[in-house]
């Protein structure tokens, strides 16, 4: 959609510091009388949340799955709007500027009630709905998802149980049949009748015991190849991407043990010398919990995007719908924890 440039005068006399905490609130008021809706994207909101948590161009665009030059284009375009550099160059980083801190909070409430806005046009009442629904997960994304996903039903809808389905490699025609309602992972085949809706990014991170004396607080490629490696393939497929990364290379690792469970890899790697790659979302839920503690691969690997599937018969269908915005929003605050947290 094209976007009005505003009037920004008035705006930019806002963006100075004042003791009335809903001035914020009266800027974006201000901005919705001077611009038309309808000439305004609204994804443009969603980059300047993302990157009012992240402080990043880079780290924005790998939250949504972009690439750096649309945000810095959205970043422009935002620019434009409010009549305000938002944000200055500080290091390798973004500080926000005044006006963007005092956005940073309406802004927020702005999208939750989008959000609200969503779960509300489902015309169902959560409370007394009774069903239950077949999910199909690796154990990686149960970890992620569902304590989060229970804890909302319990609260919101007592009456909906979930039923949870490991992924093995006939996820993907089982969803296309009809046999469960969402399947949730990183890899799905691009079936006729399927609906696709990346979530959020992730990168991968090695994992190795936390007093394992070979590795220091890096891993060289040599140390890397050496090591012995848990591999965890939830299909049961062979290979894998960084196999596909060291192979051109001449390079062949040692695969000790094969694993379709990433919960199992990991207490494996806490009671032994093995090194294992994992999604940094997983391994950040349990340091915690096991003597584990994480290096920066020594290649280059891609992130990758967590996303759900379901048959596009039911997307529809409001419970189905109401479920979905479920774990949308719990997506939505893996995404903000990953933008504030501090590296692994």
């Amino acid at each position: 959609m094209r976007i009005t440039t505003l009037s920004t005068r008035r705006l930019r006399e806002k963006s100075q510091p004042t003791a009335d905490p809903g001035g914020a609130r009266d800027d974006i008021s201000m901005a919705m009388r001077n611009v038309h809706l309808a000439s305004i994207d609204l994804n443009l909101l969603v980059v300047l949340d993302e990157l009012l948590r992240s402080h990043s161009t880079v780290k924005a665009a790998r939250q949504l799955g972009r690439t750096q030059s649309s945000v810095s284009h959205a970043l422009g375009r935002l620019r434009e709007i409010f009549g305000d550099p938002l944000f200055v160059r500080a290091g390798s980083g973004l500080r926000p500027t005044t006006f963007a801190e005092e956005l940073e909070a309406p802004l927020q409430a702005t999208l939750g009630l989008v959000e609200q806005l969503i779960l509300q046009s489902t015309a169902i009442e959560p409370a007394r709905l009774e069903r239950t629904f077949t999910i199909s997960a690796a154990d990686f994304a149960e970890v992620i998802v569902l304590p989060r996903l229970m804890r909302r039903l319990r609260l919101d809808a007592p009456g909906v149980n979930i039923t949870m389905q490991s992924s093995g490699n006939d996820v993907d025609r089982a969803a296309q049949a009809g046999e469960i309602d969402i399947a949730l992972g990183t890899s799905f085949q691009p079936l006729s009748g399927l609906i696709t809706q990346r979530l959020f990014q992730d990168h991968f991170v090695c994992v190795v015991r936390r007093d394992n004396p070979s590795f220091a607080d890096t891993i060289t490629l040599d140390e890397f190849v050496a090591a012995h490696h848990v591999l965890v393939s939830p299909r049961g497929q062979p290979g894998s991407f960084v196999d596909n990364i060291l192979e051109p290379r001449g390079l062949r690792r040692r695969i000790a043990l094969r694993t379709p469970h990433f919960t199992a890899a990991l207490f494996a790697v806490a009671q032994s010398d093995l090194i294992v790659t994992l999604p940094s979302t997983f391994v950040r839920g349990t340091l915690d919990l096991l003597p584990l503690r994480t290096l920066e691969l020594p290649i280059e690997v891609p992130p990758f995007s967590f996303a759900c599937v379901y048959n596009a018969a039911r997307q529809k269908d409001p419970a189905h719908a109401w479920l979905r915005a479920q774990i949308t929003a719990i997506c939505r605050e893996i995404r903000g924890e990953q933008a504030g947290g501090a590296d692994l």
